[in-house]
């Protein structure tokens, strides 16, 4: 259920940002195999399986957001991915404990960053949309009740946990999700300027050769881009791209 070896008909070019096999994306029955797996865990699991799935952040940025991320414009959800330092308090602690009024720093950023959190080498700040409604709902209603994720390694144990509940063969990674979601945005038709800001890759020819690994598998899959399709006050139909077939765009919602 992730995707394998490349296509034979790929250029030279192409194949040079193909990614490597540990990064490859979900089949479309594999991303159905894993949210249903995400949803028969407890709410953590949803959280985690379904939104790294939905915003492509890694797996340690993922871990250090907080409901301070999380901004509402014209009804859509966003996480807004900072980029000064903030103070890294997602450990509980010994025996599960956490501090009055915040946890610990993670291993990570307690050993390299004095127990601060930062991007490294990518696009900050940045806002990442959450394209369904009814998860950007729930992902509200966790930090409402919670004011934090967990600890990046705990992430990554319950990454290959749902994965095994969802019959995978291999280890799934943040990579494999990270990389779907990005295949998603090239799919419907969203413009490879948009692409690399979201997933976070600088304006540079790197960062745009990164991007282009997207589109390279959306060619790939030959997937359509999905339109609002809802009638406009000319009469014609929207051609704004959403994520979904079943969605229309912000301003037909």
């Amino acid at each position: 259920m992730i995707s394998g070896d490349p296509p034979e008909d790929l250029s030279e070019r192409q194949l040079k940002v193909y990614p490597g096999e540990q990064s490859l994306p979900l089949t479309n029955d594999g991303v159905d195999a894993f949210r249903a797996a995400s949803r028969d865990g407890d709410h953590k699991d949803r959280l985690i399986g379904e939104g790294l799935l939905l915003t492509g952040l890694k797996p340690g940025t993922f871990a250090h957001m907080t409901e301070e991320w999380l901004e509402r414009e014209d009804g859509r959800l966003f996480v807004r991915v900072p980029g000064d330092r903030v103070e890294c308090v997602v450990s509980p602690g010994r025996r599960g404990r956490t501090a009055s009024g915040g946890g610990y720093p993670c291993k990570h950023c307690e050993q390299r960053r004095d127990g601060y959190w930062t991007l490294n080498g990518t696009l900050q700040p940045r806002r990442v949309p959450v394209p369904e409604a009814e998860f950007a709902d729930f992902m509200e209603a966790y930090f409402a009740a919670h004011d934090r994720v967990c600890t990046p390694g705990t992430v990554n144990h319950r990454l290959q946990e749902i994965g095994a509940r969802a019959g995978f063969e291999k280890t799934v990674s943040g990579s494999n999700l990270r990389m779907t979601f990005g295949k998603m945005l090239a799919e419907k038709g969203f413009d490879a300027e948009i692409v690399r800001r979201v997933m976070g890759f600088r304006d540079t020819n790197q960062g745009k050769e990164m991007a282009q690994r997207y589109f390279v598998l959306s060619e790939e899959h030959g997937n359509p881009p999905y339109y609002c399709g809802e009638e406009t006050d000319s009469g014609d139909r929207c051609r704004r791209t959403v994520f979904f077939p079943s969605d229309v765009c912000y301003r037909h919602e």
